[in-house]
């Protein structure tokens, strides 16, 4: 079991991985905001990512969820 749950828990560490670096960029960075338009990124215009964000909310979920069980059987 313990086994089985640590590989499980390696496909969503990469899943995770690769999910995080394909959603696109949705900031100008630290430097973007400083100047115009500074509004728009920090207070209130909100994107929710589409399909991409979603799906890696679900793996954080699992890869916590299985990270916790991990924990809880050693």
């Amino acid at each position: 079991m313990v086994g089985f749950l640590t590989a499980l828990l390696f496909i969503f560490a990469l899943s995770l991985i690769i999910l995080v670096l394909i959603q696109p960029d949705r900031s100008r960075g630290m430097s973007g905001n400083m100047g115009m338009g500074a509004s728009n990124t920090v207070f209130g215009v909100s994107q929710d990512g589409g399909p991409l964000a979603k799906m890696t909310e679900v793996v954080a979920a699992l890869f916590i969820v299985t990270a916790l069980l991990l924990y809880l059987l050693k």
